[in-house]
């Protein structure tokens, strides 16, 4: 008797000191009786403020969350009858009404006979590692929703690229650093006339303008070389033989050029014909011009034609005496040569005017130009009665110009010196015209009328 006094004391007293550590941590321990009833946890009442009434039997579960209760009844009557380990996670209702995530476990203390004695059990505190294990969830949809986002994003982007690519009435055309073509949209089929099957896997040097290869593949180099290109054009040639011009931007990027051309053609055209409407105005300024000095000019004409006559009366005279004056015959047919080239120059000058020629530029002494134009004015500037002043310095330097845009540009301003000064009666009407060089080396022309005193250069 007094050894199993003695073991009996032993095993309490081995229990007692795990109750105790197990008290010291931060778990909860619970013993309920064979039954899976509770007659008292004073830890579960320490923890969630109920009464010793309010535990007993089935009362605790009233301590749990409402959404756990059945569960939990479920579980642990199901391991009581199968006296089996009992292990669940529930939430607690601690004293200041907030609720606690644990994880319980629970074992059956067996008698010699196999008879259960007690339950013995642990609700350890999880509130932590739920919360985490949550965080980690919702960081995990979180980053499920991101890549669902940005797939579908890469999608609506590839779609709207394809739908540029396919529509866009620009030529794009992916190739190469030596310029082979890797991708062509649509829009060469439209414009030109080939298929994709024609451009891919080639250059474009079979359907280029032969004027055109040569600067091109110049720009082809500047590409490989990583600078892009802002505008660039050429002609490329379409399934009928007509060369488009087209318009290129194109940028180098990891080995390949993309690149972009619109079809300018058209514009092309209408800048063409815009320069020759332009063109034909000129002319038909000219000719408004030419016309208002008509009269003057007709003057200028018939003075040396009038002489011509004259002299050629006298030339017959002095060639018809007896013996004929040879000497005074020679002198004056050498006035009718000097007066026929008068007029000669003067009705070339006229020419140079009504001709309709294309722009040409070439070298030339302005004041050659100059002159050119005061011959022809000099009469209306009689008619006027303008005096016509001209102070032409030497030796300047050639200028690159079209001829006769600049005679039309100096006999617009000498004419418009002119009529500024028709209401002047109380002076002199002078027109001054010089020309000379500036410290830079270039050329200045000034036209200065004096009713206003202003110059035009």
């Amino acid at each position: 008797m007094s050894l199993q006094r003695d073991a009996d004391t032993a095993l309490a007293e081995s229990e007692a000191r795990y109750r105790a550590l197990v008290r010291a941590s931060s778990s909860l321990v619970w013993t309920t009786a064979a039954d899976g009833q509770i007659v008292d946890m004073p830890e579960w009442r320490a923890l969630t403020g109920q009464t010793i009434d309010e535990v007993r039997g089935w009362g605790w579960l009233n301590a749990l969350h409402p959404d756990d209760r059945s569960r939990v009844e479920v579980v642990w009557q199901a391991a009581v009858d199968a006296r089996s380990i009992y292990e669940t996670e529930y939430r607690i209702r601690h004293r200041d009404g907030a609720y606690v995530w644990y994880r319980v476990r629970g074992a059956p203390v067996l008698e010699d006979d196999g008879g259960v004695r007690e339950w013995v059990g642990l609700c350890v505190n999880i509130e932590d590692q739920k919360r985490a294990a949550q965080q980690q969830l919702e960081a995990e949809k979180a980053l499920r929703d991101l890549n669902e986002t940005l797939e579908q994003r890469v999608k609506a982007e590839a779609h709207d690229r394809a739908q540029i690519w396919n529509v866009s009435q620009d030529l794009l055309v992916v190739a190469d650093r030596e310029g082979k073509y890797l991708n062509v949209n649509p829009a060469w089929t439209a414009a030109l006339g080939w298929s994709e099957a024609d451009l891919v896997g080639k250059t474009s040097e079979w359907l280029l303008h032969p004027n055109d290869r040569e600067k091109t593949r110049a720009e082809l180099t500047r590409l490989a070389e990583g600078h892009r290109t802002l505008r660039f054009e050429n002609r490329l040639r379409d399934k009928d033989g007509t060369y488009h011009w087209l318009s290129w931007m194109a940028a180098p990027d990891r080995g390949l050029i993309y690149a972009v051309a619109r079809d300018v053609t058209d514009l092309r055209n209408t800048e063409r014909k815009l320069h020759e409407t332009q063109a034909e105005l000129q002319r038909v300024s000219r000719l408004n011009t030419i016309s208002e000095i008509t009269a003057s000019i007709a003057h200028e004409i018939r003075q040396p034609l009038a002489a011509v006559r004259t002299d050629g009366d006298t030339c017959i005279r002095w060639l018809s005496t007896q013996p004929p004056h040879l000497e005074k015959a020679s002198a004056t047919a050498a006035r009718i040569s000097e007066n026929a080239h008068r007029a000669s120059e003067i009705i070339d000058r006229i020419q140079a005017l009504f001709r309709k020629t294309e722009p040409a530029l070439s070298w030339l002494n302005i004041n050659d130009v100059i002159n050119d134009v005061v011959v022809l004015l000099r009469g209306e500037m009689r008619y006027r009665d303008v005096l016509l002043s001209v102070e032409l310095q030497a030796d300047l330097s050639p200028v690159l110009a079209d001829r006769v845009q600049l005679q039309q540009v100096m006999l617009n301003l000498m004419m418009n010196g002119a009529e500024a000064m028709s209401e002047v009666s109380e002076r002199p009407r002078t027109l001054l015209v010089k020309s000379e060089a500036e410290s830079t080396g270039a050329v200045v022309v000034s036209v200065e009328d004096f009713a206003s005193t202003t110059q035009q250069k």
